[in-house]
């Protein structure tokens, strides 16, 4: 288990929120923010040399990462969220991809299986975060790739419905104890991803939150994005942040061949 992997705070947990009713407002924000954006350069970067023939995007909102995946490889593609809404709309953008609804807050009936299952910023908004991780790990019959916030839960995160931020030995304990081990543990974020939420929870944090989480994106937001981006990049050789990137593989069973 990696030494900079520490025990989780419990004093960063708050108060939930119905995602089923405001997932579908964060569109503009998933795909133009600069965060979500490098979560998904990453995602794909992680992937795109694994052997798999099909894929789950767990909590997948609107499908920007299905999108990028379609291009990646071709594989049986499949994505599920909470928000009915947004599974009705994806399924109209991309009917070749398998779109369902779940909650993986709840006990799940016999899985569906996949070669490889996707959890991105999802478990952070799980209140049951260990029976979440249950249940998604019995989906994966090779792979899970998990991405979850790290370090200091700010005002913004409590808005957007964060329960928790995770420190990472907690999660890697779980999936440890279902089955999985660790291939990867990324952090990223430092600099200034981690200077970026320092500063927008400091200065005119609603008027930021409105704008840039619940409002459809103008010309002003798409540059000021795009600029981010950019500069998010510098992130990359610094393994620290408050971004947790882990990548699992399912252990052999006893008596399988070698």
């Amino acid at each position: 288990m990696p030494e900079d992997i520490k025990p989780a705070n419990p004093t960063t947990l708050v108060h939930a929120r119905d995602y089923s009713a405001i997932v579908a407002k964060w569109s503009d924000a998933h795909r133009y923010s600069p965060a979500p954006r490098h979560r998904r350069r990453m995602i794909l970067s992680l992937i795109k040399d694994l052997d798999f023939k099909s894929c789950v995007d767990v909590g997948c909102a609107q499908p920007f990462l299905i999108e990028d995946m379609l291009k990646l490889k071709e594989v049986a593609l499949a994505g599920c969220d909470i928000s009915q809404e947004v599974i009705l709309l994806n399924k109209k953008v991309f009917p070749q991809v398998d779109f369902f609804t779940a909650d993986i807050s709840q006990p799940q009936p016999s899985p569906r299986t996949f070669d490889l299952v996707i959890c991105s910023e999802v478990l952070e908004h799980v209140e049951d975060w260990p029976l979440a991780v249950r249940n998604i790990a019995a989906w994966s019959c090779q792979w899970l790739l998990i991405t979850v916030p790290s370090g200091t839960v700010y005002p913004i995160d409590k808005q957007v419905g964060h329960l928790r931020h995770f420190e990472g030995v907690e999660l890697l304990k779980e999936l440890q104890s279902v089955g999985f081990e660790p291939m990867l543990v990324r952090r990223w974020g430092f600099p200034f991803h981690s200077a970026y939420k320092y500063m927008i929870n400091g200065f005119l944090r609603e008027q930021i939150y409105t704008n840039f989480a619940e409002k459809g994106y103008g010309l002003g937001q798409k540059i000021i994005s795009t600029i981010l981006y950019g500069l998010f990049f510098l992130n990359t050789p610094f393994n620290h942040g408050s971004q947790l990137l882990i990548l699992l593989k399912r252990k052999q069973k006893p008596g399988a061949a070698q």
